[in-house]
C-alpha cells in the first residue's frame, strides 16, 4: 500500500472555479475599474450628450461657478 495513494483518495482534485479563481477574480476586478473609469468620466464631462457603446445618456451638467455665493466665514 502506498501512502500517497491514501493521501490522494482523501483530497479530490478541485474544480474548474477552485483552479482558476484568481482569473476571475482579476476579470471581475478589470472589469469594476473600468465601469468606474467611464462614470468618472460621465460625471467630470460638460457634455450634455454622451453616447458610448449603444447607451445614449442626455442631461444637464452642473454649472460650477467659484466666483457666485461664496460665503467667507472670518
Amino acid at each position: 500500500m502506498c501512502p500517497i495513494e491514501c493521501v490522494r483518495a482523501a483530497c479530490p482534485d478541485p474544480t474548474w472555479l477552485e483552479k482558476h479563481e484568481s482569473f476571475i477574480l482579476t476579470i471581475t476586478a478589470s472589469a469594476s475599474a473600468l465601469v468606474g473609469v467611464l462614470l468618472a468620466y460621465c460625471i467630470k464631462s460638460r457634455c450634455t450628450k454622451i453616447k458610448c457603446c449603444g447607451v445614449e445618456l442626455d442631461r444637464d451638467p452642473v454649472n460650477f461657478n467659484l466666483n457666485e455665493n461664496v460665503n467667507i466665514a472670518t
